[in-house]
């Protein structure tokens, strides 16, 4: 038979309520697992939002390094140009037969020279921009 004091196997009250085996009355236990579950759903949130900044990021510096590559391509292609317009300048100078045929080679050299820098400007301006356009458009939120 048991003794005065001795709960084994019963529910005791309390002002709080019912307690387990361990116990733990029932309320504290509710409340425990509801915390729980919201910190659960918090950190669940977190990580969503995480994984949605990393992606944008990723995107971000994919337009990025694909930006860089055309930029590279394009003054690359632009240094070529200019370099061979160059030689293609000197020969026809050393080829002069005289003062005023060098004069107009050189104002038509310098007159090709600045077309083509505008020309080139334009097309690296213009692979800047859609760089930064791909960039901006990496980093807007999906859906």
């Amino acid at each position: 038979m048991p003794t005065e004091g001795d709960n084994h196997g019963r529910k005791a009250g309390s002002t709080t309520g019912t307690t387990n085996a361990i116990g733990v009355p029932e309320n504290v236990r509710q409340a425990a697992e509801t915390t729980l579950a919201q910190a659960k759903q918090a950190v669940d949130q977190y990580l969503h939002q995480a994984t949605n900044l990393r992606e944008k990021v990723e995107s971000s510096m994919q337009a990025a390094q694909a930006g860089a590559r055309d930029m590279n391509q394009n003054v690359l292609a632009a240094a070529e140009a200019n370099i061979n317009a160059t030689f293609e300048f000197a020969q026809q100078l050393v080829r002069a037969k005289d003062p005023q045929e060098m004069a107009a080679l050189q104002q038509k050299f310098l007159q090709q020279q600045f077309e083509r820098m505008q020309t080139q400007m334009q097309e690296v301006g213009g692979a800047a921009a859609r760089t930064a356009a791909d960039m901006g458009a990496g980093a807007r939120p999906k859906g």
